[in-house]
Formats: C-alpha cells, sequence, structure tokens
C-alpha cells in the first residue's frame, strides 16, 4: 500500500534523527542503537497494523457501497420492466430492494397481474428472491 511505505519512510526518518541525537548524550553508541531499532521496529508495527485496520475498513466500505448500487440497480431495473409491462398498474407498486431481495408492495387489479408483476421481478439479474406482498384492489 503506498500511504504504508510513505508513513515507515517518514517514521524511519524520524528514528534516525533520534538516534542521532541521543547519540550526542553520555552512554554507548550500542545502546542508542538498540534503542533505535526497538523504536523503528515499534513505529513499523504501528503503522502497519493501521494500515491494515484502513485497508479493511475501505474493503468493507466498498463491499458496502457495492451492495447499495447492486440493490438499486434492481429496483430501476424491475421499475422500467413494471411501467413497460402493459395491464400493470405499476404507479401503485413499490419496489425496495435490500441484498437482492426484492419487496414489492401496494396493489393491482387481479391476482394474474399479481403473479405476473412477481415473475418479472424473479427475472432481472442480482434478484435473490421476492417478497410478494402486493395486494388485490378493484
Amino acid at each position: 500500500m503506498k500511504i504504508d511505505n510513505s508513513f515507515k519512510a517518514i517514521f524511519a526518518s524520524m528514528m534516525i534523527v533520534s538516534g542521532l541525537v541521543a547519540c550526542d548524550k553520555p552512554g554507548t553508541a550500542e545502546s542508542a542503537g538498540k534503542k533505535i531499532d526497538q523504536a523503528t521496529e515499534n513505529v513499523s508495527t504501528a503503522v502497519s497494523n493501521t494500515a491494515d485496520k484502513a485497508d479493511k475498513t475501505l474493503t468493507q466500505q466498498s463491499k458496502d457501497t457495492g451492495k447499495a448500487m447492486d440493490d438499486t440497480e434492481i429496483t430501476a431495473k424491475i421499475k422500467a420492466i413494471l411501467l413497460n409491462e402493459p395491464g400493470l398498474q405499476s404507479i401503485k407498486i413499490t419496489v425496495v430492494t435490500t441484498s437482492g431481495v426484492v419487496t414489492l408492495t401496494g396493489s393491482t387489479d387481479t391476482q394474474a397481474n399479481k403473479e405476473k408483476a412477481g415473475k418479472l421481478s424473479e427475472a432481472v439479474d442480482g434478484v435473490k428472491s421476492v417478497k410478494n406482498q402486493l395486494v388485490i384492489s378493484k
């Protein structure tokens, strides 16, 4: 990940500067070197963990957005099909899609049209199932 490498470079630079400052103080260079190595390792681990968490979050958000787009696309396709189907009172039919499950609510004039709306909805790509809650009203 590009961000991960940038953070590592920045923190490594900071650790080197800290090490140079530490070398001016009394004590052995070996002790300062060990402290720099430990600090660099800690920072590297923290940056790597943060980058992994960010990547997982972005991946999940992408999946969630993809699902929402798929559901919206399914709903739009079904509405278009129902609007273009002769005999259906499509203006009275509400279509809601959640995770590929389509719910039809509202009313139609006959049992045959209720069934037709359900079958047309089931035929759309991405539809997992249809809950046909349409009521017959004359």
